[in-house]
């Protein structure tokens, strides 16, 4: 797994604007800047005596991505009629801590998640969205507002309102196409979103149309090992194992850990990697092959307790897992 701090922020925001020659450090101030929400992205199966719901599943990833609400926050740049690579907020603001082109509005908004204050931010951000729908043509705002209408539904999802969610991820969907084509990776970003809330409504065909979609969207312009692939192989291989095709789940999951294990790089992507080392583990649970069930979630728990803070939901998932394990592996 790739060592967290290996890559600084400087040079992972330049690498994100090397294509745009006249932005440098010293005039970043002058490019069109957005936030960028990650969604839930990954489902967790959860534990495995609780039995989870889809929809309880979904939301028991948004507890653990919401453990600390500024990981989900990135900041992007509108430059030349293009969008750079978003970059973590943490990053951003060591890197460039007086950019003076951060808006009162914008930050309010980040102030807002930061505090898990939804509503409000909510609020904050609708104004912007219907502001950039109205003049879509003027400026940037054919650009940034499928990005904004994708925020305000992460949001609506963190509200715990799923068909708010749904519905505006459709028209941030819509919003997106026009602007950056259909097979654009912001496209696959909000298809992805739409397939999890899909899921969460036990709609799993539905679910699994969006996710494939994502998946083509990504191989095409990513490569079969980016990560972002891998986030839409554990959609995948939850579909999967919802529709009682375990071995197929299972493969999936694998296939998604192994990207993640070579490419994770800060605490988000490690609790990635934990949710889906912890689903391989649930799915072979069902296959009985308790010692490398045993194994993934032992990794997993590592993981888990070096990003979030101890007595979280997941770590106690994982822990009850291990020991639902255990009991059986002992008992053969």
């Amino acid at each position: 797994m790739a060592h967290r701090g290996k890559i600084s922020g400087s040079t992972l925001f330049l690498n994100c604007v090397c294509d745009f020659p006249h932005m440098r450090e010293n005039n970043v101030n002058s490019c069109v800047q957005f936030i960028q929400l990650h969604g839930v992205e990954y489902i967790s199966l959860g534990a495995v005596i609780s039995e989870l719901t889809p929809e309880e599943r979904v939301r028991d990833t948004i507890e653990q991505l919401t453990e600390q609400t500024k990981r989900l926050i990135n900041i992007g740049y509108v430059v030349d009629t293009k969008i750079t690579n978003a970059i973590p907020l943490e990053m951003w603001n060591r890197e460039y801590p007086n950019d003076r082109a951060m808006k009162r509005p914008l930050q309010k908004t980040i102030n807002y998640i930061k505090d898990k204050e939804f509503g409000a931010a909510v609020k904050e951000l609708n104004i912007a969205y219907k502001q950039q729908k109205k003049f879509l043509n003027r400026n940037s705002n054919r650009l940034i507002a499928g990005i904004t209408g994708h925020n305000v539904a992460v949001l609506y999802v963190l509200s715990h309102k799923p068909s708010e969610a749904l519905a505006l991820f459709r028209e941030a969907l819509t919003l997106k196409s026009n602007a950056f084509g259909e097979d654009h990776p912001e496209v696959a970003r909000t298809l992805d979103e739409i397939g999890i809330q899909l899921f969460a409504e036990k709609q799993f065909e539905e679910a699994m149309k969006a996710f494939s979609e994502a998946q083509r969207i990504r191989i095409k312009q990513l490569g079969h090992t980016h990560p972002l692939v891998s986030m839409v192989l554990n959609n995948i291989a939850c579909c999967c194992y919802s529709a009682g095709n375990y071995e197929q789940a299972l493969k999936n999951f694998l296939e998604a850990r192994d990207i993640q294990t070579k490419t994770a790089q800060d605490d988000l992507d490690l609790l990635h990697v934990a949710i889906t080392l912890g689903n391989a583990g649930y799915v072979l649970i069902q296959l009985k092959r308790y010692e490398e069930a045993r194994e993934q979630f032992e990794e997993a728990l590592l993981l888990q307790q070096s990003v979030l803070e101890d007595g979280h939901s997941a770590i106690q998932n994982t822990l009850s897992n291990l020991e639902f394990t255990n009991v059986f592996h002992s008992a053969q």
